[in-house]
């Protein structure tokens, strides 16, 4: 695994390679500065009717996830999100919580970086080609206020 899960605790339940993969890739898509980035959210990683929910707003379905991204770069020049542990509601491995670290530089210069929290839910867990169907994620955004307001 590439570094963002590889130092990463996973609970005693099981939980797939394949979804261990796709939490991976769908971090790497978030950390990717690339038009492309919405559309492989919404072919590769989540269901057509999936929610998605983060401190940029709610967005439901495939058009309002693909569309999540267009301004996802407006104001960051670096993002990287690691996995720091895991804990699963189901022993299937289909409802996930994880604790991670986000690391964003803006682009004034300021350097942010914090804890988050995010909760993942999938379809097809038992299959090669599991999807996820419901992600929101929490994080403290007054770090990102205050740097904002540097000049």
């Amino acid at each position: 695994m590439s570094p963002r899960t590889a130092s990463t605790s996973w609970p005693s339940a099981t939980v797939p390679e394949a979804a261990r993969e796709l939490l991976e890739y769908f971090f790497s898509l978030m950390d990717t500065n690339s038009d492309e980035a919405g559309m492989k959210l919404i072919e590769d990683i989540f269901t057509p009717e999936a929610t998605f929910i983060s401190s940029s707003g709610v967005f439901k379905g495939s058009a309002e996830i693909r569309d999540s991204r267009k301004k996802a770069w407006d104001l960051i020049e670096f993002r990287y999100h690691s996995i720091t542990k895991v804990f699963s509601a189901t022993s299937d491995g289909s409802d996930l919580l994880m604790i991670g670290n986000a690391v964003l530089v803006l682009k004034n210069g300021e350097k942010i970086e914090g804890e988050f929290v995010a909760r993942a839910v999938f379809e097809n867990i038992d299959t090669s080609n599991p999807k996820i169907s419901f992600f929101q994620a929490w994080g403290d955004t007054g770090p990102m206020i205050k740097a904002l307001q540097v000049q």
